[in-house]
């Protein structure tokens, strides 16, 4: 499988915990800023001087030695992607031997601000957000911010208010995503023919980011029709109701975009009891390894871009910022379209998503 290539741009009352292992040092307090200089040479945190405050910094505690605990909000832990975030968090504060808390935000705005005051008060050192939330999560940042407790955020929108907080944004360029998969239909149907597209929650960044990449971009082609855009909730069963309506409502569709690869599933099970698996192909958004599956063998399933799951490099930049290493404010992630042209570059049997 192909190792994920990151490139830099200048430019979260628990529900509940799970603990990682440890290490034992004694502690040395100080502080640094969060407007770590920027350098487009490397994909970690890359030292220099002299560079100008970015917006959004404060300063946050370090500690040069001892123990690190780190908390993660995360947004919900009803569906695969998210899952495999903490999973992979899990892995990765094991190996750099440090301790992890992990809060479930249940899908709720009011629970994820809860849980991150939570951290606060549990004086973690780090604290990691991975929120569907948008807007709404902005004050339980500015309260990390307060606690000069340094703030990762991950697999979220970047704020949208360059005086909303934090110390580094990690995530596949959502915009790109939903701009890559218009492009790939396009090209499929040579500029001509009737898609439908499944959001995921409306009120997501996620949602909006990759919808304002993927609407602009297909309008550009006057003889591609939306003849449906409906949300499906991220989730497979919500995706295969909407789709069996839109299925009864609709003769002629060539191809479903599906904000994420469960929706797709979901729609791809209605096609398929309505007998118009051979007319109608399914685009998909995380490449999910069961998508790669469907991909791989030929399905009517046949691309998916993949939106980056491992936390790896959201812990390991919350690690840098407490021991007080200047580190990136924006890190992107890879996000390749995958279809039967590349599948064996990016399958891997054993991926845990």
């Amino acid at each position: 499988m192909k190792k994920k290539s990151l490139s830099i741009v200048f430019t979260s009352v628990l529900a509940f915990a799970l603990v990682v292992t440890g290490c034992g040092k004694s502690s040395n307090d100080s502080s640094a800023s969060s407007a770590a200089p920027a350098s487009g040479g490397s994909a970690s945190p890359a030292a220099s001087g002299g560079a100008a405050p970015a917006a959004g910094s404060y300063e946050y505690k370090t500690k040069a030695e001892g123990d690190i605990k780190i908390g993660f909000s995360q947004a919900v832990m009803n569906h695969p992607f998210r899952i495999a975030m903490v999973e992979s968090a899990k892995k990765s504060a094991a190996e750099l031997g440090i301790e992890l808390i992990v809060t479930d935000g249940q899908g709720d705005v009011n629970k994820e601000i809860s849980n991150i005051e939570s951290l606060i008060a549990r004086k973690v050192d780090a604290i990691v957000v991975s929120s569907l939330s948008g807007k709404a999560i902005y004050p339980a940042y500015k309260q990390v911010a307060e606690a000069k407790i340094p703030l990762i955020i991950a697999a979220s929108g970047v704020p949208d208010d360059e005086n909303i907080p934090y110390v580094s944004y990690v995530a596949t360029d959502e915009v790109q995503m939903g701009q890559q998969a218009a492009q790939y239909i396009a090209k499929m149907l040579n500029n001509k023919g009737n898609i439908v597209v499944i959001d995921g929650v409306p009120e997501s960044t996620n949602s909006e980011l990759r919808r304002q990449g993927f609407m602009p971009e297909i309008e550009k082609f006057a003889d591609i029709k939306v003849v449906a855009h409906q949300s499906g909730d991220w989730l497979r069963l919500p995706a295969m109701q909407v789709m069996t309506n839109i299925l009864q409502a609709n003769d002629k569709i060539d191809v479903v975009l599906a904000q994420n690869d469960e929706m797709g599933f979901g729609a791809m099970e209605a096609i398929k009891k309505a007998g118009r698996e051979k007319e109608i192909k399914v685009i998909g958004m995380d490449a999910q390894k069961e998508a790669l599956e469907l991909i791989k063998n030929g399905d009517n399933y046949v691309m998916s871009v993949k939106n980056e799951w491992s936390s790896d490099t959201a812990l390991k930049l919350a690690v840098d910022a407490v021991r007080g290493k200047p580190i990136e404010k924006r890190v992107v992630l890879e996000a390749p379209v995958i279809d039967k042209t590349n599948i064996d570059q990016y399958y891997d049997p054993n991926s845990i998503f």
